[in-house]
C-alpha cells in the first residue's frame, strides 16, 4: 500500500526514507517533486510542501499540483505536518497540537478543484487521527488532542489586531497552509490528518517577532521527534476503502452524475 508524509517548514530532509528516489510527477496544474521509498510492506511517499530548501512561501505552494500527483500515483491516505503560531497559553512553543477543525481566512488564493461540493463538517479522518494519537502515546511524546486552527493567506504574518479577535473565535493556532491542503485532499478522495508544531507565539501575545528563521530554528530542535511520530504513524496506517472520507468523496462525485 501506499502513504505519503507531507514536511512543512523546516522538514525537508529524507534521512528517515530508506533510499528514497526522487520522481518528478506531471500533472495539469504543473509539476511536483516526490521522493518515494519502500519501507516494509509499504510505499512512503514524501511530498516537502515548501521544496528540500523551502524555496516556495506558503501562498506559492502548488497545492493543487501536490494533491494531483499524490492522486495520480494512487495514495489514499496522507499526513502532514505544518508549522504554527499559537494562539493559546497552554499551547506553547515545541508543543504538537493534532487540530481537529480549520476556519479558512487564505482568501488570496484557489482553494477548490470546482469539480464537485465536498462534505467538509470534519475535515480530518477519523483514523489518521486516531493513529497519530496512539504513536503519540507509544513514543511518551505529549499531544493536544484537539485544536481549532485558522489559516491566513500570508505571506506577511498577522497584526495584534487579528489575533485578538481570533482567540475571541476560539482559534487555537494560526498557519498559512492547510485548510488549502485538507480541503483539496478531501476533494480528491485522500484521507487526511496533520500534526502541528507550535514555533512561535502570536502576534501580541510575546514581544518575539514572528520570523521563517525562528519557525525553521524551532523546527530543527524537534525534528527528530516529529519524524518519530510521522514514520510511527505512517507504518500503522492499513488500507480501508471504507473509511468515511472514501464515503463522502464518493457521495460529492455522485451527486453530480
Amino acid at each position: 500500500m501506499k502513504i505519503a508524509i507531507i514536511g512543512g517548514t523546516g522538514l525537508y530532509d529524507t534521512s528517515f526514507l530508506r533510499d528514497p528516489e526522487e520522481r518528478i510527477i506531471d500533472t495539469e496544474y504543473g509539476q511536483t517533486n516526490v521522493y518515494v521509498s519502500q519501507m516494509d510492506d509499504r510505499e512512503i511517499i514524501f511530498l516537502p510542501r515548501h521544496g528540500i530548501q523551502h524555496g516556495v512561501l506558503a501562498y506559492q505552494v502548488n497545492y493543487h499540483a501536490n494533491m494531483k500527483a499524490l492522486e495520480q500515483l494512487g495514495v489514499k491516505r496522507a499526513i502532514s505536518m505544518n508549522a504554527v503560531g499559537s494562539l493559546n497559553p497552554e499551547m506553547k512553543v515545541g508543543d504538537l497540537v493534532l487540530i481537529d477543525q480549520f476556519m479558512d481566512f487564505a482568501w488570496n488564493r484557489e482553494s477548490t478543484f470546482g469539480e464537485h461540493s465536498v462534505n467538509m463538517t470534519n475535515p480530518y479522518c477519523p483514523e489518521l487521527r486516531g493513529l497519530f494519537i496512539e504513536s503519540a502515546k507509544e513514543l511518551g511524546i505529549d499531544l493536544h488532542e484537539k485544536g481549532n486552527y485558522i489559516c491566513t493567506g500570508g505571506p506577511r504574518y498577522e497584526t495584534a489586531l487579528e489575533v485578538q479577535v481570533f482567540r475571541s473565535w476560539g482559534m487555537d493556532v494560526v498557519g498559512m497552509t492547510n485548510s488549502t491542503e485538507a480541503t483539496l485532499a478531501r476533494e480528491v478522495g485522500i484521507c487526511y490528518s496533520t500534526v502541528n508544531l507550535v514555533t512561535d507565539m502570536a502576534a501580541g501575545l510575546t514581544d518575539v517577532e514572528p520570523d521563517l528563521a525562528l519557525h525553521r530554528s524551532v523546527v530543527k530542535d524537534n525534528n527528530e521527534k516529529l519524524k518519530k511520530l510521522l514514520f510511527t504513524t505512517a507504518m500503522k496506517v492499513e488500507e480501508n476503502h471504507d473509511c468515511v472520507c472514501q464515503e463522502l468523496h464518493r457521495k460529492a462525485v455522485d451527486a453530480r452524475k
